[in-house]
Order: C-alpha cells, then structure tokens, then sequence
C-alpha cells in the first residue's frame, strides 16, 4: 500500500502514501502509488525527561548528512504528556514505534514485515503476497471466520498488503479495544496453520486476482516497466506473482517460507492514535512474546542493477498506455527531498510542466504523471501516461522536449517554492491521519531502524535550494532510461523506446 506524500495521488484510501513504490497487492484490491513517497528515513530526536525516567533503548541520531557521534538515550515518563513518540526494541529482536495522539477516538494499528516480492526468486515469486492471503485462513484456536467476526464485533477495520519490499497486516478501531486487535493479529502472525482446505480455494482467489490485474491495463504497464527496469532481478518481479508458482506451490513451502521470513526481528510493529504507551508495551509482550530471546535467520534485501529495457504487451484495448523508467535514489538518500520536489514540478500536479505542456496546451491525453519509488538499496522514477494509440508518436516528442527543457534550464523559483509548500502541507495534513502515521511510522522504522519525525521530514524540504535539485535532476536523466508499450498492436508502438534525451 502506499500512503502518500506531499503531491502523491495514489489510489490507496485516498490515503495512498508508502513508499513503495510501485504497487501494493491488498487482499481485495492492488492499489498503485503514483508519485511522491510520503515515507523519510530520518530520526526523531528525543528529550529525557531527567530522573526516575525509564530507559526503552539508545539509538544514534541521524541528520541529512550521517551520523552523528553521539549516541543518545531515548527516555520517557508516562506521567510527562508531551513525550508522544516511542520506540522499544525488545530482547526477541521486535521492536515496536508508537505515536501517542490523545485527541483521537481511535487507534491504528500495523504489524509490518520485511518481507516482499523482492525477497523471492522465480520460483517463489508471489509466495510473500499468498502468504499474507493465508494468514487470514484460521489459526489452532480461531477460524477464517472468527477471525473476521472478532473484529466485526467491535467495528473494527482488518486488512492487509504486500507491496515489493514489505508486508502488512493492520486494524483502525476505537482505543478501547487495541488489546482484542493485538490479540487477533499476534495469533495470525504467530500461529497461522494454513489448513490444507482454506489453502486450496485461497488459491483460486488469489489466480483471479492475478487474472484481474491482467484485465487492468495500468496495472499490466506498472507490472512491466518495473521489468524492463530491474530485467531479470528480483525487483522487476510482480507482487501477484508467477501463476504457475501458485498453482502448483504446496503447503510445506509456504510453511517453509514465511517461517524463513516471519520472525521478531525482521518485524515493526506500528502504533498511532489513543493508547497507554506503558499498557501497549505489556500488551506486546504478552501476545507477541516479545521479552523472549528468538534465533534470527539471515535475511539481506538484494542489490539492484538498472537497466534500459524495453518491454512491450500489444492488448485490444482502446488507449496506449507507455511508461519511461529511470534509476532513482535509495531510501534514506540525502537526494530523497530533492527528487520528490523535481518528481513534483516535472509532472505531480495540475500545474506540472508535463500536465500542462501534454495536457492542457495539446490535449494528447487524460492521464500523464511522474512519481519515484524508493527502496533500501535503489529507487526509481517513471513517467506514465495514458493515450490514443494514434497520438503515441507525438506524446513521445513532445515529453522529450519537456525532459531536456528541464534538465537545461532547471527547476524554477516558483516551481522551487510550490513544491516544498506542497510537500510540507501534504506532511501536515497527513499527520492528522493516525492510519496514515501509522504506516509512516511502521516502514520507516521497518527500512532505516529509524523514528519517523514530521519535523525532520519537514526542514528536509523547507531547506532545499535549487542547486540540491537540478543537481538530481541532472544526475537521474543522465542515466539510459527503460520503457514499455502495452495497448494495441501498431505502427508507432515503440516510440517510446526511441526518444532522444
């Protein structure tokens, strides 16, 4: 799932804000993120509350420009209300970061897990996204059924996703009930035992989900690009996954699989909204067994190469649907504001040169964005648009102008100004949102072992220069670019691999 950032229109609750950065595969839907990623690696700096304060950890506060040499005890009192953010890592390996909002009715939470289609190999790829699909299937103590009236019972919200680097598993409820939440997600997380019947019809469910995002044309061109980009890696494999691997994958190896994943330190779990942070903690003990020790298997995300592809899938569809894809920054790149903000004047709004130019001056189009993806050791950013097949060639010379305009001459002033108002507003406003918080909080802690700070996130943007993003910009379009065509059959279809930048 992606939450969003500052401009970021993903198709995810309106919400749409994760990093990730491509895709997210929910249990009922894929929801895409098409720009800005609303996840910073940055810390947040604590304050002691002096004596009789209770040590969780001690971690080292990291700026835009590294490590600092100090390490500083992170403290708290329950009885001081302003300390509102936490983080405790637990003798299992788990750690757990809240944010206390006591204004709210509600509480969201997240139990998130470093585990994602970039983890598989082909002949694991889609297991990670079946997996989070089993965990719903029932438990040595509650049904498939259970499961789901537990939580209907009390009005609260059960989902889950899995995107290309993590997945998660989440409630929204009422404070009052946070511990039935903990209760039900602990036991999905922790005992899971895939009957070999729930298994066998989760299976058709998730072939027709596949067979779903295939009749999707945007998800088909998502898919793809991301391919062209990361040929033959681990990244450029779908979130659904290969169909045959899911046809034919047996209970054993999905067993075998989430348990070389589904472990304490290779888990957040992500709190925001109304609680007691000295309950929460018991509670997370309690069902999470976290005050045990646990063995922690040996699990590195894969090093990414770029390359300069391209990919196309003639469909009898009515538009054109044509993806450009360049290698991006890394998730906690000191370069991450300054590709949000060019990502926002280059085509993440209504006032973006590419809307406007292809847009609104000639009409090519409906659809036409740009958005980065960012992840632990790459990143990317696309161009995507949506078009008659008979204006394909055009789009592609008219975006060609565009990029070298841009990379000439540079970001404007007001472009500069609008897009760090832009970004710093959509932080606000996205931090009255506990779910929203949530999952900010949960990823970045889960990719950089790091406290999400809106304050950090925002003096990120508010001390950008144009010289920071030029710099980037200059640097990304430098780089040979992938591309896909997926639409109908025709003369001009690979244009876009033929633009001259």
């Amino acid at each position: 799932m992606r939450l969003p950032h500052n401009n970021v229109v993903a198709r995810y609750d309106r919400l749409a804000r994760q990093g990730q950065c491509g895709s997210v595969r929910t249990r009922n839907k894929k929801y895409k993120r098409r720009r800005v990623n609303f996840d910073t690696p940055h810390a947040t700096h604590f304050t002691s509350t002096g004596k009789n304060s209770t040590i969780l950890s001690e971690y080292r506060v990291e700026n835009r420009h590294g490590w600092s040499d100090a390490c500083r005890r992170v403290t708290f009192r329950p009885t001081e209300r302003f300390i509102m953010e936490f983080f405790k890592q637990y003798p299992s390996g788990l750690r757990l970061v809240a944010k206390r909002m006591d204004n709210f009715y509600t509480v969201s939470l997240g139990v998130y897990v470093d585990v994602g289609s970039i983890c598989e190999d082909a002949s694991t790829n889609g297991l990670s996204h079946f997996v989070e699909h089993l965990l719903f299937k029932g438990t040595p103590t509650r049904s498939s059924l259970q499961i789901s009236e537990e939580l209907d019972d009390i009005g609260a919200n059960l989902n889950a996703f899995t995107s290309k680097d993590s997945t998660c598993f989440y409630t929204k409820s009422v404070s009052e009930d946070l511990e039935k939440c903990i209760d039900v997600l602990s036991d999905m997380y922790l005992n899971a035992d895939m009957p070999e019947g729930e298994l066998e019809k989760e299976r058709g469910v998730v072939l027709e989900e596949i067979n779903m995002a295939e009749d999707t044309p945007e998800d088909v061109s998502a898919d793809l690009i991301g391919q062209a980009l990361y040929f033959d890696e681990p990244l450029g494999q779908t979130i659904l996954g290969n169909p045959e691997n899911i046809k034919y994958c047996d209970r054993h190896s999905i067993l075998k699989y989430k348990q070389n994943h589904y472990f304490p330190a290779n888990t957040v779990i992500a709190v925001a909204g109304k609680f007691d942070f000295d309950e929460l903690d018991k509670l997370v003990v309690k069902y999470f067994h976290a005050g045990e020790p646990c063995a922690t298997p040996h699990v590195d995300e894969p090093e990414c190469e770029y390359k300069s592809k391209f990919l196309h899938k003639f469909k009898d569809i009515n538009q054109s649907h044509v993806e450009l894809a360049w290698g991006g920054v890394k998730y906690d790149s000191d370069k991450f504001y300054a590709l949000n903000v060019a990502c926002n004047a280059l085509g993440g709004g209504m006032s973006s040169r590419l809307f406007q130019s292809i847009r609104e001056k000639h009409g090519l189009v409906y659809t036409v964005y740009s958005y980065p993806s960012f992840y632990r050791n790459c990143g990317t950013f696309e161009v995507y648009a949506g078009l008659s097949p008979d204006n394909v060639e055009k789009y592609c010379a008219l975006l060609s102008d565009e990029i070298r305009r841009f990379v000439d001459e540079g970001i404007t002033d007001r472009e500069l100004a609008r897009a760090k108002v832009q970004s710093v507003n959509s932080i606000l406003m996205n931090s009255e949102n506990n779910m929203s918080l949530m999952r900010v909080f949960g990823r970045v802690m889960l990719k950089s072992d790091k406290v999400y700070s809106v304050e950090a996130d925002r003096n990120g943007y508010e001390s950008l220069t144009k010289d920071d993003v030029n710099a980037v910009i200059r640097e990304v379009f430098a780089r040979s670019f992938a591309s896909s065509y997926v639409g109908p059959k025709h003369k001009g279809f690979d244009a876009v691999s033929k633009i001259k930048l």
